[in-house]
C-alpha cells in the first residue's frame, strides 16, 4: 500500500454540493485572509492556507491542499506548523496511515483566548520595562501596559459574556 492508497477522493473538497474545486467566492476569502495575515507579518501562504482550512468541513492533508490550492508541498507545510504554533489549527492522523491532516480550529472562544495570551505576555514585557525606563519612555511603557491590560479584561469579559449567553437557554 502507497501513502496514496489510503486516500478517498474528494469529490466536494470544501463541502460545498454542486461544485467542484474552489469557487470564486471561496478563492477570494482565501486570498483576502492571504493579505490580512501578510500585514500581521506572516507569509501570505499561511494567511491563505488558514482561509482554505476555514472553509474546509473536514481535516485534510497536504497532497491535498498542494492540489487544491496550487502551492508548493514544502510552503504549506510551513505554513501550517505556523499556524499550529499560533493554535489556529490542529493536526491529527487516520488510522493505519502516516499522513497528517490539518483543521482549522473555528472556536471563536479558544481563538480570542489565544490571542488573550499573547497580548497579556506582551502587556507583562511592556510593564517589565518601566522600571528601567527614564522621562517619557517610562510614561510612554506604563500607558501601553496600562492599555493593553484594559485589553486582556475586556475581552476576557467578552468571552465570559459570551459563554454565559450561549449557555443560556
Amino acid at each position: 500500500m502507497t501513502d496514496h492508497d489510503d486516500i478517498t477522493p474528494d469529490a466536494d473538497p470544501l463541502g460545498t454540493s454542486g461544485s467542484e474545486g474552489i469557487r470564486d467566492a471561496e478563492a477570494s476569502l482565501i486570498s483576502e485572509m492571504g493579505s490580512l495575515m501578510e500585514r500581521w507579518g506572516l507569509p501570505q501562504a499561511t494567511g491563505r492556507l488558514f482561509g482554505y482550512l476555514l472553509l474546509r468541513n473536514k481535516p485534510v492533508d497536504l497532497d491535498t491542499m498542494t492540489r487544491e490550492l496550487g502551492q508548493a508541498k514544502s510552503g504549506l507545510s510551513v505554513a501550517a506548523r505556523q499556524l499550529e504554533a499560533w493554535a489556529l489549527v490542529r493536526r491529527s492522523t487516520r488510522p493505519g496511515s502516516r499522513r497528517i491532516d490539518y483543521e482549522a480550529v473555528g472556536d471563536l472562544h479558544h481563538l480570542l483566548l489565544v490571542n488573550n495570551a499573547h497580548m497579556r505576555k506582551f502587556a507583562e514585557t511592556l510593564s517589565s520595562g518601566v522600571p528601567v525606563a527614564r522621562g517619557e519612555a517610562r510614561e510612554r511603557l506604563a500607558s501601553l501596559a496600562e492599555l493593553f491590560s484594559g485589553y486582556v479584561e475586556q475581552t476576557e469579559a467578552l468571552v465570559a459574556d459570551w459563554e454565559a449567553r450561549r449557555a443560556a437557554p
